[in-house]
């Protein structure tokens, strides 16, 4: 999992030593070894890692030890390769195969064998997502994607197989074409000359998934929990739009507003609440990482997460409560995500974070309440200098992870507090309020709010398809 790291703030306060990771650990893609560009002879082929981002492992075979993987190393058939959240690894397999693995997946090359003109290669995925591209000229390629429940047989350029419990198992062809196995059932994904193409598991091809994922069931409202269906009925009376994101396994609204300052105690669903607010027309994701036990001890050991939240792709839910209900994916009046424990919640150290996943920039503010009292939040400027404050605000460009990261002690420290100064940004600025001309009461807003959750029937936003090109590097957050 993610590696969520500290701030130097207690390393300058109480004399400790910390290292600061809340934010990723990312190398940079840089071009492939000059090895790598070279046709591979006969017999095993050698695999080069050509680009890693965010938490990359790799081990040479299940009895050896995992190491962090970097760009040019070289590793052989049977190693295996593994990544965190926001975190991708591209290979090449010279002379014309690239792969990547997406975030959370595991593979293992399990052959890359050439014999003369012939190239056999077939990866192993445990699970999670892995694209695969063949330029082809010259040479018979037979390779395949395998995962514990299915086969992707690879005959076009550019393919795709994600394999991800609980979620639907879908093979994908961006150009080209592929034979997908599951459950004895073999089925036909893309065309030779063809372009983008989905195959659910289970159905008859591409043209069934994309009349499935044309239609929003309204039974899920049905695993909301009661305090779910409040946050979502408000939103609604908002003026925000429902769905439900199939890929992500997770509801959806877009279009509403983020609750003002003046609404936001008396509208959290928790008792232990970690708010994400913004006002521009992007998509912001909250993450929370949570190191349970003694807060102070656990900043002199650095932070070490044992659980993560992340809105969607079964990662909503922690083992100790820990709930996101749901997806906002903004609009014109900015947006709001909370990740809340209701009942008992860990004692320990928390991490919040926010992901831009849009092409604009946009304020944010963070809000972290226990039983109904706003917490201090602990945060480092660009010049290391330690700070805390009750409400951050910020800017996140696009496709940015906020680098504030701040960190909060459950329970509260006083000797942490009356160590740490306060922000001397002073929030000018600070929170989410209604335009000066405009009063809206919280109490209004629950009145207007239906009494149970409508069902709109509102088209899934679309999945943004991978684009052909080598190596393929993606996006943070891996996932469309």
């Amino acid at each position: 999992m993610r590696s969520f790291v500290l701030t130097v703030i207690c390393a300058f306060v109480l004399g400790l030593s910390v290292t600061n990771t809340f934010a990723d650990d990312t190398t940079s893609p840089s071009t492939a070894s000059t090895a790598a560009s070279q046709p591979g002879t006969n017999g095993a082929m050698p695999v080069f890692i050509t680009a890693v981002s965010g938490l990359v492992q790799v081990r040479a075979a299940d009895d050896q030890a995992w190491q962090a993987a970097t760009v040019n190393m070289q590793i052989s058939q049977g190693a295996e390769l593994r990544t965190g959240p926001h975190s991708s690894v591209t290979c090449v397999i010279p002379p014309d195969q690239t792969f990547t693995l997406d975030r959370l997946g595991t593979v293992r090359v399990e052959e890359a064998i050439r014999d003369g003109n012939k190239i056999t290669t077939n990866l192993m995925m445990k699970y999670g997502r892995t694209h695969y591209d063949i330029e082809g000229a010259g040479l018979e390629h037979e390779a395949s994607i395998t995962s514990p429940s299915s086969t992707l047989a690879v005959r076009g350029t550019n393919v795709s197989l994600f394999d991800q419990p609980p979620f639907q198992v879908e093979a994908i062809s961006y150009t080209g074409r592929a034979q997908f196995t599951y459950k004895h059932s073999t089925i036909p994904v893309g065309k030779k000359h063809g372009s983008f193409a989905k195959a659910a598991a289970g159905s008859d091809g591409a043209s069934e998934t994309a009349v499935s994922e044309t239609v929003v069931d309204p039974q899920y409202a049905a695993a909301l929990t009661a305090a779910d269906q409040q946050l979502i009925a408000t939103q609604v009376a908002r003026g925000a739009v429902i769905s439900f994101n199939a890929i992500a396994g997770i509801p959806t609204v877009s279009g509403g507003r983020p609750s003002y300052d003046s609404e936001l105690p008396s509208s959290l669903p928790g008792d232990l609440d970690f708010v994400l607010r913004w006002t521009g027309d992007v998509n912001l994701n909250i993450e929370v990482g949570v190191d349970p036990g003694n807060p102070l001890a656990n900043i002199a050991a650095g932070f070490q997460e044992s659980e993560f939240l992340y809105p969607g792709y079964g990662l909503q839910n922690s083992p100790s409560g820990g709930h996101i209900p749901y997806d906002d994916l903004g609009g014109p009046n900015g947006g709001e995500e909370i990740a809340y424990w209701l009942g008992p919640y860990p004692t320990g150290l928390y991490g919040i974070e926010a992901q831009n996943m849009s092409n604009g920039t946009t304020s944010f503010t963070y809000d972290v309440y226990a039983n109904g009292v706003p917490q201090e939040m602990y945060f480092t400027d660009n010049f290391g200098n330690p700070y805390k404050s009750t409400q951050i605000t910020r800017t996140l460009g696009p496709y940015q992870l906020d680098s504030t990261a701040p960190i909060v002690l459950i329970p509260s420290s006083p000797l942490l507090e009356s160590l740490t100064p306060d922000d001397p940004l002073g929030n000018p600025n600070p929170g989410i309020n209604p335009p000066a001309n405009t009063s809206v009461q919280v109490a209004s807003a629950r009145a207007a709010a239906p009494k149970a959750l409508p069902t709109v029937q509102a088209p899934a936003r679309p999945v943004e398809a991978t684009p052909a090109i080598k190596p393929v590097i993606f996006k943070p957050g891996g996932f469309p």
